[in-house]
């Protein structure tokens, strides 16, 4: 007879012969009453969506005391298909990604140009200065000769020490132009030396983390516990390919960090920090479209087929 009842049916009669009521149950696995009620009258169009329609299903079935893929595979042709959805979220995740590469195009086409402008004007710049120099040094030359004219005649000896002073001062300006291009270069040098110092430094956080999966869970709703040290931080980034259902909790059953809902992939990444708490509670109805990570260093799921997945990361000092 139970395979002949609709799956909805099928739970509500579980639950009430084991005395569970919509109020206890909605504790239990964190479902509003309303979408336990939906369920309970095969009503899913109700549900935030098809995927979590099936995410739902199963955690009621666990609460209740029965198999969910046993339930999930009796019950298979009542339950709706979330391929095309999966298939709606996967385009516009490519849509998202072709305009930011648009984008990025775009300033890498304008910086060359602002650079090719900027360069041309310091080089005009500099024939400006030399051209002034040059004015200035043939003025203060050209004066004490005329006067010694029309007074003097001057020897041929005091004439080639004048020639030789002027040619000293161009030396002397050429020596000082070959001076700050080495300067110039020499601070351009270390300049590059500092930004690569900067990014080694920038990597030794990923590289003294360290990341252990302390208990691996199990069941239709596996909850996984990893231990983290030697985090610079304590800032987590969670991105989504495609929507998920997604609570976070600093300490677990404590302080929602957002709001417990449907999440899209235009909600991406999504950053939270857990605080003077170094405890961070994190349940995703589509694990296989969540990457969570820490320093650009990823958390995974160690199931990878299971949807609804459950990561309490802990933070050791």
């Amino acid at each position: 007879m139970v395979l002949h009842m609709e799956i909805g049916a099928r739970l509500k009669e579980a639950r009430e012969s084991r005395d569970i009521s919509l109020e206890a149950l909605q504790e239990t696995t964190k479902i509003q009453k309303r979408y336990l009620q939906a369920i309970e009258k095969n009503e899913f169009d109700v549900l935030p969506g098809k995927f979590y329609t099936r995410a739902f299903i199963r955690e009621y079935a666990s609460a209740v005391g029965l198999d969910p893929e046993q339930i999930m595979e009796e019950h298979k042709n009542e339950l709706p298909s979330f391929e095309d959805e999966t298939s709606v979220q996967y385009s516009r995740v490519q849509k998202s990604k072709k305009e930011a590469s648009q984008n990025r195009g775009g300033a890498s086409r304008v910086l060359p140009t602002i650079l090719t402008v900027g360069l041309i004007v310091g080089l005009i710049f500099v024939v400006w200065l030399f051209w002034q120099n040059g004015n200035s040094a043939e003025e203060d030359g050209s004066t004490p000769q005329a006067e010694s004219n029309d007074e003097i005649n001057v020897p041929e000896e005091d004439s080639a020490d004048e020639n030789a002073e002027e040619s000293a001062g161009e030396n002397t300006d050429t020596g000082s132009e070959q001076s700050n291009d080495e300067e110039e270069t020499a601070s351009d040098e270390n300049s590059d030396q500092q930004t690569e110092e900067s990014e080694d430094a920038e990597e030794t956080p990923e590289d003294s983390m360290d990341i252990q999966l302390k208990q691996e869970g199990s069941g239709g709703f596996p909850q996984h516990v990893y231990d983290i040290t030697g985090a610079e931080d304590e800032k987590v980034t969670i991105e989504l390919t495609g929507t998920a259902y997604m609570e976070i909790q600093t300490p677990q059953g404590g302080e929602n960090l957002v709001k417990p809902r449907e999440y899209s992939a235009g909600d991406s990444p999504i950053s939270v920090n857990a605080g003077d708490e170094n405890e961070l509670y994190i349940k995703t109805g589509n694990a296989p479209g969540t990457v969570v990570k820490i320093n650009n260093q990823e958390i995974p799921f160690p199931n990878k087929e299971l949807s609804t997945q459950k990561l309490l990361l802990k933070f050791k000092e």
